[in-house]
């Protein structure tokens, strides 16, 4: 049925009717809405496709809106960094340098599997911080990006995610 159509129902005779209705709709991937979050995280590439020892600069943005003056805690950032590359620990160094004494403040980075994990100290409301770092293509790969998340450490129901999705190419 059309949407936006109007239907009518009409039954004769006796006994019960039933009626049901079922709404179904695709969406293509990646843009599957994320429900409202008290952490917004923005994670990007600057390029889609690129060569082997070329690195990609991958842009993290987190924004803490609770909806109420409540302080966030320790917020930890899962980064996510394409199959095929590895961060460039020169650039995340740079990061702990430059956000080391900001607020809100990066403590400290791990590297695990496919992410690099930041720990931000106690974010407040409104808090905003963007940063970025290098990941180098290692070998050649078709890769879709794996979603990015943030939570409290303390509140892990307080969190947030990118979706990814993206396609990175490594030829």
């Amino acid at each position: 049925m059309p949407v936006g159509e109007e239907m009518e129902i009409e039954a004769k005779g006796e006994g019960e009717a039933l009626v049901q209705l079922v709404l179904r709709f695709n969406m293509e991937t990646g843009l599957v809405p994320v429900a409202d979050t008290p952490l917004k995280i923005d994670v990007s590439y600057d390029a889609t496709r690129i060569e082997v020892e070329n690195t990609v600069k991958v842009r993290v943005a987190v924004k803490y809106e609770p909806g109420i003056p409540m302080e966030a805690g320790m917020i930890v950032l899962d980064v996510s960094v394409p199959t095929g590359f590895s961060p460039v620990s020169e650039t995340l160094e740079a990061v702990i340098r430059e956000f080391g004494l900001k607020e809100p403040r990066i403590k400290r980075y791990d590297t695990a599997a496919r992410k690099v994990i930041f720990y931000i100290e106690n974010m407040k409301p409104g808090d905003e911080l963007s940063f970025s770092f290098d990941a180098i293509a290692l070998y050649p790969v078709r890769a879709k990006v794996a979603p990015s998340r943030a939570y409290a450490y303390y509140k892990p129901e307080v969190s947030g995610e990118d979706l990814g999705g993206e396609e990175i190419v490594v030829v």
